[in-house]
């Protein structure tokens, strides 16, 4: 119900009300009677919330599905969703950029919020959010945006991420996630992806920041006795320290405990990652179905 309310902006009175007296949703139930919410139905909720606003009876569209919900908010003046369709994450994309590159963060802040609403978190993160980052890099690298821009967006990410991953709360029975950045690793936004990523699938995620020695991190996962943990690596692509790095986390780390490691550096470390028996995740996708072996592994 937190969840419910907070993504959809809907009061806890008016979603009971929308759902027993109209039948909008009908979340499953835990063993414990807590309504589960699917992503599905946290979109309609949206959708009705955004349509009520602009004058609707609750009454009238409440039965409707997603798909007529969105050709109904189409038709609005106040806001042009674009359908989930397969190209629809790249237009986001497009536009996220283009508010970057004439430094309107409030535009690219209703940019993210749009994603949310049309695609949904997962997709935000893995379609949107990755994709963008890598374009600001580029655009930065070949100076179509300036170090201030570049790094504006690179904060507004990830006060934004923080902001909307904070409902995603697990009871502390949930596994522990540590994640970070070695050592000489500065860029922390793919760190900051993944945290909301292993939120939203349910870890108790302890983010460590950035750049972190190997004695720093290998103590905060044997005092949360972390079930994960997971590192980015992005820039520089040559640190030669780097690899002596991770073969002393993996010396102070318990041998059972599992490391994950992305970013788009992180290839050309792949000698040094195989001899510590990490896992290499190159996508988001990939992170998140090996984050959900490990949750299998536990439950």
């Amino acid at each position: 119900m937190k969840i419910a309310t907070q993504r959809s902006g809907l009061s806890p009175h008016v979603l009971r009300v929308w759902e027993k007296r109209y039948a909008a949703v009908t979340p499953h139930r835990s063993s414990t009677n807590r309504r589960l919410y699917s992503d599905e139905e946290i979109h309609k909720l949206q959708l009705l919330h955004q349509l009520t606003e602009q004058g609707h009876s609750i009454s009238q569209i409440a039965k409707l599905d997603n798909g007529e919900l969105m050709v109904m908010a189409q038709q609005s003046d106040e806001l042009t969703p674009i359908a989930p369709d397969s190209g629809s994450a790249e237009i986001f994309v497009e536009r996220a950029r283009e508010a970057t590159q004439v430094f309107d963060m409030h535009a690219l802040e209703r940019v993210f919020d749009e994603a949310i609403v049309q695609l949904g978190y997962s997709a935000l993160l893995e379609r949107v959010m990755v994709p963008f980052i890598q374009l600001v890099g580029q655009d930065w690298q070949d100076g179509h945006i300036s170090t201030a821009e570049e790094h504006a967006a690179s904060h507004l990410i990830k006060d934004y991420l923080a902001r909307t991953a904070r409902p995603f709360t697990h009871d502390a029975s949930a596994p522990c996630c540590v994640v970070a950045t070695p050592s000489g690793q500065l860029h922390e936004i793919g760190a900051v992806i993944a945290s909301s990523m292993a939120k939203k699938m349910g870890w108790n995620v302890l983010y460590l920041g950035p750049s972190l020695p190997a004695e720093e991190i290998a103590g905060a996962c044997i005092h949360h006795q972390a079930k994960a943990l997971c590192l980015s690596i992005v820039y520089p692509l040559d640190d030669p320290h780097l690899p002596a790095e991770l073969e002393r986390l993996r010396k102070h780390l318990p041998a059972e405990t599992p490391i994950i490691i992305g970013g788009r550096a992180s290839f050309y470390y792949q000698k040094a990652i195989n001899k510590i028996d990490a896992t290499l995740v190159e996508s988001m996708p990939e992170l998140r179905q090996t984050l959900d072996q490990l949750r299998t592994i536990e439950q």
